[in-house]
């Protein structure tokens, strides 16, 4: 990646971002394309990067895949009482993947396509140009995937990013225990954990990610408090599932699970946003393309971004002017909205039940017919494998 663009002039887009949203929208791309990043490709991981392996294989990227999962693994942790473990069959392969590997795949892809990458930091939009460290650009298309804070969006409209819509979540990636090694997306929901929100594991080979991620509806600083709360669940219920040499499970009482380690984490929007903001197209986490409850955002930053980048280059070849192509792109999107707003509001919901009726709602879905058709309808809002077939 370049220190600065390469020439001068008006490129034919400029794309803001280069994780998931911001490469898979490039590599849609052909002419005079530019990606700009702050960052080396593949740093600033703040994902659990897990998926469905189609969303993967869509991207042709299968080597950057750790582990495969068929199962979905809910310990109900109440306040009081026995936790409970239900073990779901999952009706398509989930799977965690290497982010770094995967961002690095697709940039190298886009490159060998002509694309360009510079590193510098994106500051706004102003005076019809996108607004960098590195001075002013123009392009007849931009693209804002510069994730939850949304540079270009919210320097547009400033309503753009509500914190107030705003998870956040907070990770280690640590060694599991090697005699023990687990399988499954496993999550931890209840007042006996993070609540609202949960926690999780994710099992990536020889390594686990474990993480907590707190709702909005926990309060206004979600991002409080929350490393206690990630040593919390190390120390306690998911003391099991890592260890601290490879060899055997934490000991609970051992000490600070955190304590000299490197976590990542971040805010993840938890509602949909506007997907043109002004002349700017925007997707990804910067669209609030994650969905409410379960915070997945890869795949629906994937779909959308194949979808973006296509009609962006039906205006490149002529076939729309730029205005039907930004309306295009904001009628996919629109279709797909209430699935969304859907996620969104299971997620407000499920923040105001009791341990009782959490575990009630856990075991309507429990059933395999049930939890088929949940999952079916859960894949259908964005499938990048339906996109790129």
């Amino acid at each position: 990646m370049g220190d600065a663009p390469g020439r001068t002039g008006t490129y034919d887009a400029i794309v803001a971002g280069a994780s998931f949203a911001g490469l898979a929208t490039a590599l849609q791309l052909r002419g005079r394309v530019l990606v700009l990043d702050h960052r080396p490709v593949g740093d600033g991981q703040t994902s659990a990067c897990g998926t469905t392996l189609a969303a993967i294989e869509a991207m042709d990227a299968r080597h950057t895949v750790q582990q495969v999962h068929r199962h979905l693994v809910l310990h109900l942790a109440p306040a009081r009482g026995r936790p409970r473990v239900l073990r779901y069959r999952l009706p398509y392969a989930f799977c965690t993947f290497d982010y770094r590997a995967l961002c690095q795949t697709l940039a190298a892809r886009a490159a060998q396509r002509g694309v360009e990458f510079a590193r510098v930091r994106v500051t706004g939009w102003r005076d019809d140009a996108l607004q960098t460290d590195a001075g002013p650009l123009r392009a007849r298309m931009v693209v804002d995937a510069t994730g939850w804070r949304a540079a270009l969006a919210g320097s547009i409209d400033p309503g753009h990013v509500r914190r107030d819509r705003l998870s956040c979540g907070l990770e280690a990636e640590l060694p599991q225990p090697a005699s023990d090694r687990a399988d499954g997306l496993h999550f931890w929901a209840g007042q006996g954990t993070v609540w609202p929100g949960y926690a999780w594991s994710f099992p990536c080979g020889p390594a686990a990610r474990l993480g907590v991620i707190a709702y909005p509806e926990r309060g206004t600083a979600t991002s409080k408090a929350l490393r206690e709360a990630l040593d919390a669940f190390l120390d306690g219920p998911g003391a099991a599932y890592w260890s601290p040499d490879g060899v055997r499970p934490w000991r609970t009482g051992e000490g600070a699970p955190t304590q000299g380690r490197h976590l990542h984490g971040g805010f993840l929007p938890c509602a949909p946003r506007p997907a043109v903001v002004g002349p700017v197209f925007v997707v990804g986490d910067a669209a609030g393309h994650c969905f409410g409850l379960t915070g997945e955002g890869i795949r629906p930053a994937l779909a959308f971004a194949v979808r973006c980048g296509w009609a962006i280059q039906q205006s490149l070849d002529g076939a729309m002017s730029a205005d039907e192509a930004r309306a295009a792109y904001r009628r996919y999107v629109a279709m797909r909205l209430p699935y969304l707003q859907l996620m969104r509001g299971l997620q407000a919901t499920i923040s105001r039940m009791g341990d009782r009726l959490l575990a009630g709602y856990s075991l309507s879905a429990y059933p395999g017919p049930v939890f088929r058709f949940l999952l079916e309808q859960y894949l259908l809002p964005a499938d990048p494998g339906r996109m790129l077939r």
